[in-house]
């Protein structure tokens, strides 16, 4: 494998588990937050319909600092995971087919 695509595979999986570690911090944290708000875009913090909520910029529309203020790093870290485990894939798939 060359050099530039290791790298690449490095980076892109290290992007990949910082947002799955930082979102399990700030996934929780925002879900509680809205929650003890009166809002409920799903069940639990990894809900299909919280992770669209977060992810798509929703809680932004609530105007509450509290929830933006927790709700903008889980979003960010979110779209880090989805975007490392994307681009590892495409490193990856490459390699499988030789």
């Amino acid at each position: 494998m060359d050099m530039t695509l290791m790298f690449i595979l490095l980076f892109t999986t290290g992007l990949a588990v910082t947002g799955v570690a930082g979102y399990l911090i700030f996934g929780p944290l925002s879900y509680v937050q809205a929650r003890d708000r009166g809002i409920r875009p799903g069940t639990h913090a990894f809900a299909p319909g919280f992770l669209r909520w977060i992810s798509f910029g929703r809680f932004r529309e609530t105007r509450d600092p509290a929830i933006t203020g927790l709700a903008t790093p889980a979003q960010i870290l979110i779209w880090c995971a989805l975007l490392g485990a994307a681009g590892t894939a495409l490193v990856l798939i490459p390699i499988g087919m030789k």
